[in-house]
């Protein structure tokens, strides 16, 4: 059989696994609805909502999405009654969720509405106006039971360092000491505690940042932290679990690179230290919370086409090498091919589950194996990049498989 010459090995040594540290990431239901960038997403207890968006094909969204933790299942709730829009932002506090701002990309405007979901009613109210100029991809956080949204753009491409707190008992607005760093869109933003942290984005000169900042809600003063550890980035992912806050996946804006990096943040030693790449492929303006002591990514874009699969990840797991034979070392090859590839193993392997995914999440193929080699076919697959996922007793990998025309 005439092959390609390219071939892929992957190694995962003692090191590189020491290097990378904890944490292990599965892959859960994906989004119901359409795929999407931009959306925007908040938690009440073991519940998260995923809302608006943008499908460069389709335009933008008003559907509203619940997915459950513990049973895994994606159920659709009442539409966001506010105008279809993208990059919008979410917040909850007790048992109510809240959506803000957002590019409405019909009209070409964007919106500074409040709108108030309440988890038991399934009903949508709105509150005040959020007092300053509209804005798209600011950041948002809630502490106690006010909420804070800051930074961003305008319409008319003014970006903004304002931050604005929102009292849910007087349904009020009051603006806070502006955020210190550079003015910004795309940046990330969570609290941990009473503090609220704000890092990364890029400037009106597409200059991207890796600075990251502490507010703090007593003193109402801000406080600048260590630079993130994984570089310059713009619309990463940001959220907090417990004293440790985490940042990962984003793009850089030279070169229009887009990452799978994901790095924790200590409170108490001001430290980042990198933890097990993102599973997914590598994205940018996806949607991230966490869920008691797990946290997720989902929905984006690769820089091709906006997705829909949702990841979770959870800082306890320990990926160590008796635990991944499933990527010992395995070659694809050819890759990329024309008719078929195959996958070798140097170790057999035991019940693993093969899923081919496509570009926009969809499983395409799935094949229970064991052995040390498998035959992935074309047939009627298209030309394009897919990935496939393998799942063992003993670990997961993804890796990006390309066929040819």
């Amino acid at each position: 059989m005439k092959t390609n010459t390219l071939k892929i090995i992957f190694v995962i040594t003692l090191l590189s696994m020491n290097a990378i540290g904890q944490g292990v990431w599965t892959q859960k239901a994906n989004l119901p609805g359409n795929i999407r960038d931009n959306a925007a997403s908040f938690t009440i207890g073991a519940k998260a909502y995923v809302c608006t968006g943008y499908d460069p094909l389709t335009g933008a969204y008003q559907d509203f999405w619940e997915w459950d933790q513990a049973t895994n299942v994606w159920i659709q709730k009442a539409n966001f009654p506010g105008v279809k829009r993208s990059n919008a932002v979410g917040f909850s506090i007790g048992t109510k969720g809240y959506i803000s701002n957002g590019y409405d990309p019909l009209n070409g405007v964007m919106k500074n509405d409040l709108w108030e979901w309440n988890q038991a009613t399934n009903t949508w109210t709105q509150k005040a106006n959020f007092p300053s100029v509209g804005r798209m991809a600011a950041v948002a956080f809630s502490i106690g039971t006010k909420g804070y949204v800051g930074t961003g753009q305008s319409v008319s491409g003014n970006y903004y360092k304002d931050l604005w707190e929102w009292d849910q008992p007087t349904n009020t607005w009051l603006q806070k000491a502006n955020f210190p760093g550079v003015a910004r869109y795309f940046a990330i933003g969570f609290a941990i505690g009473t503090k609220g942290y704000i890092g990364t984005g890029e400037d009106a000169s597409g200059n991207d940042y890796q600075d990251f900042y502490e507010w703090d809600q007593t003193s109402n003063t801000w406080v600048q932290k260590a630079n993130y550890g994984g570089g310059i980035v713009h619309a990463a992912v940001g959220f907090s679990i417990g004293s440790k806050g985490y940042i990962g996946t984003g793009g850089v804006s030279t070169g229009s690179n887009v990452s799978v990096q994901f790095w924790e943040w200590d409170q108490s030693t001001n430290s980042w230290g990198q933890k097990a790449n993102f599973a997914g492929n590598a994205r940018l303006s996806s949607t991230g919370f966490s869920i008691g002591t797990k946290g997720y990514i989902g929905t984006g874009i690769d820089g091709t086409s906006a997705l829909k699969d949702l990841w979770e990840w959870n800082p306890s797991g320990v990926v160590g090498v008796d635990e991944i034979n499933v990527v010992n070392m395995m070659s694809v090859y050819p890759n990329p091919f024309n008719q078929q590839t195959y996958i070798t193993f140097e170790q057999e392997q035991k019940n693993c589950i093969v899923k081919i995914i496509d570009m926009l999440g969809k499983e395409i193929k799935k094949v229970n194996f064991s052995g040390k080699q498998l035959t992935i076919e074309k047939g009627d697959m298209l030309p394009g990049i897919y990935f496939i996922n393998i799942t063992s007793e003993e670990g997961f990998i993804s890796k990006k498989i390309i066929i040819n025309k």
